[in-house]
């Protein structure tokens, strides 16, 4: 196990080196994984050369917090405030069995008049065999109940995305096919999910997080940010909690968790 931190075309980041030669890199600003180069030394996350990775725009790509609102399903900004904060860096134990980074955000009520809650955020990204965890962790620190909506935002590299196909979000093991653009919640989706892609296979597990988003805008809707042809680079596999916002009373506290493992086709 390695950590190193770095500058990322001028964004500070912090990057994590596994016992198998898999790594992971994440910005500080947002505590976005930007990057997850796997045990065989393939890239499993999509991230757009167009879009700056020191801001002030969020960063296309990777896997961006969703928190504490997701789209426009709230009176705040949207996909909310988390994405675009500076998260603090918590230096860890680097002999433990599990090697991981630990980002922290608080946020204060009178930062965001239209949310005015007291709550601590932890993200934990952890290397495993063949695998790659990420945790959010909220906890209300104030004295009022919050509710809140979240996401793990992932860009998967699939390599060309109307060859691909994902098992696990239809009844019946029905595969869903993406040779159109694709903006849908799943509902009460449990996984695990199985995405068969011309880049390789990823197996995708989650946990408390209820729903799942998969997101494709197809060449039509294509963002700015996006080079000529990157749509068709990616697929948004996303654990979410949406339909059910998470609701903690004083002092709670609620962790979800989306894993990755990946293999090679």
């Amino acid at each position: 196990m390695h950590v190193q931190t770095l500058m990322m075309e001028g964004a500070p980041a912090v990057q994590l080196r596994g016992p198998a030669g898999d790594v992971v890199t994440v910005l500080l600003r947002g505590a976005q994984v930007i990057s997850w180069v796997d045990a065989h030394g393939v890239e499993r996350l999509y991230r757009s050369p167009a879009s700056a990775l020191a801001g002030p725009q969020a960063v296309r790509g990777g896997v961006p917090v969703i928190f504490p609102q997701f789209n426009e399903r709230g009176p705040i900004m949207r996909h909310g405030f988390a994405r675009t904060r500076v998260w603090e860096w918590v230096p860890t134990d680097e002999t433990s069995a599990e090697p991981q980074l630990v980002f922290r955000m608080q946020h204060a009520a009178h930062e965001t008049p239209l949310w005015p809650h007291d709550c601590m955020c932890t993200l934990t990204v952890s290397l495993l065999p063949a695998g790659l965890r990420m945790a959010l962790a909220v906890r209300n620190t104030g004295r009022t109940t919050l509710r809140f909506q979240a996401a793990l935002h992932t860009y998967l590299e699939v390599g060309e995305v109307t060859r691909t196909v994902l098992n696990g979000v239809l009844p019946g093991e029905q595969p869903l096919s993406l040779a159109e653009p694709i903006d849908r919640i799943f509902m009460a989706c449990p996984g695990p999910l199985h995405l068969h892609a011309p880049a390789g296979d990823v197996r995708l597990e989650h946990s408390a997080f209820a729903d799942v988003v998969v997101w494709n805008p197809g060449a039509a809707a294509a963002p700015a940010d996006l080079p000529p042809g990157g749509h068709a680079r990616f697929l948004c596999v996303e654990a979410a909690v949406i339909a059910e916002p998470v609701v903690l009373v004083p002092g709670a506290d609620w962790v979800g968790a989306q894993t990755l493992y990946s293999s090679v086709l």
